[in-house]
């Protein structure tokens, strides 16, 4: 049933038959790796805005799921900012919030959009970060598909805005452990 209407929805979209329908990037009749970072509101992508459920260039507008999320995740940082932004949306949770930042941050890092939209890319990786310390300051840890802990996400957020020269909020430090890791951690300063 899904190969029909997979096949139906991008019958426009592809050449061969569909037999051997073995592309993910084909959702909604559109190659995901086709799919264009572009801003129509400045704020998309940072909680609470929720424009992104209406921005037409996003194909997860009308919802994603838990398994898409990571395909879209796999590949490149454009499919993955609309799939963590539109998941952010769905359920705002610290790791939703703070995969569509990184997204937003390897769109700008790797100049995937035209150069208006990418000094705004810049500004909502910034405030995509800024929001998991102030908003989503109990979300400790982000976990891969498996659900084994993949790292502390407080910690990875203060590094990506260190490395896009963003103003870590007030009171927020790095704290290096015995085994070289490093954790975040709030002074209350």
């Amino acid at each position: 049933m899904l190969r029909t209407l997979l096949c139906s929805l991008s019958a426009g979209a592809l050449v061969a038959g569909c037999d051997e329908l073995d592309d993910p990037s084909f959702i909604y009749g559109e190659s995901l790796a086709d799919i264009e970072f572009i801003v129509l509101d400045p704020d998309q992508g940072v909680h609470p805005n929720a424009s992104i459920s209406t921005h037409p260039e996003n194909p997860f507008r009308f919802g994603i799921s838990i398994d898409a999320k990571f395909d879209a995740a796999t590949l490149g940082p454009v499919p993955a900012f609309y799939g963590w932004a539109q998941a952010l949306v769905q359920e705002p949770t610290g790791e939703h919030q703070y995969f569509a930042a990184a997204a937003a941050k390897d769109i700008y890092n790797f100049g995937l959009a035209d150069d208006a939209d990418l000094v705004y890319a810049r500004s909502i990786a910034v405030r995509g970060y800024q929001n998991c310390l102030n908003e989503f300051a109990d979300s400790t840890a982000t976990f891969d598909v498996t659900g084994n802990v993949r790292s502390d996400l407080l910690a990875d957020t203060i590094r990506g805005l260190e490395e896009l020269g963003g103003e870590v909020p007030a009171g927020w430090v790095l704290v290096e452990q015995s085994d070289g890791s490093f954790v975040a951690t709030y002074n209350g300063n």
